[in-house]
C-alpha cells in the first residue's frame, strides 16, 4: 500500500510464444523467466498483490510456485497473437472486482523484461 492506496501488480504472461516457444518459464540463470518479475514484485513493500494472467497451465503453475495469485486461465481470444494486452488488462481487473477486490493502482510488469530492482 502507498499514501492508502491499494496497488495491484498485473503480469501477463501468454502461452502461444511462436518465436521462443515456452519463454515465460524458460530457465534464465537457473530460474524460470517469468520469475524474476513475480520476486520483484513481490519483494515490494508498495504492491498490495500480485497476479499473473496466462492461458497456459505451466506459466499458470510456474507463476503459483512463486508466489503470485493465478485465480483464472485467460480465454483464448484475450491470448492470440492479435490481442491488446489492455483487453486482457481489463479482463483481469474485472474478475477481481466480480470478487469484491478493489485497487487504486495496477503496475505492470512484463516477464520478458527481468532486468530491474525493486526499488525500480
Amino acid at each position: 500500500m502507498f499514501k492508502n492506496h491499494k496497488i495491484l501488480c498485473l503480469i501477463n504472461a501468454r502461452g502461444g510464444s511462436k518465436g521462443v516457444p515456452a519463454k515465460n518459464v524458460r530457465p534464465m540463470n537457473g530460474k524460470p523467466l517469468i520469475g524474476y518479475s513475480i520476486e520483484c514484485a513481490r519483494n515490494s513493500s508498495l504492491i498490495d498483490h500480485v497476479l499473473v494472467s496466462t492461458d497456459d497451465r505451466n506459466i499458470a503453475d510456474v507463476a503459483i510456485s512463486f508466489g503470485a495469485d493465478v485465480p483464472f486461465l485467460r480465454p483464448a481470444e484475450l491470448a492470440s497473437d492479435k490481442a491488446k494486452q489492455i483487453d486482457a488488462m481489463i479482463h483481469a481487473v474485472g474478475f477481481l472486482e466480480s470478487r469484491g477486490e478493489r485497487f487504486d493502482y495496477i503496475c505492470v510488469l512484463q516477464p520478458t523484461c527481468p532486468l530491474r530492482a525493486v526499488e525500480d
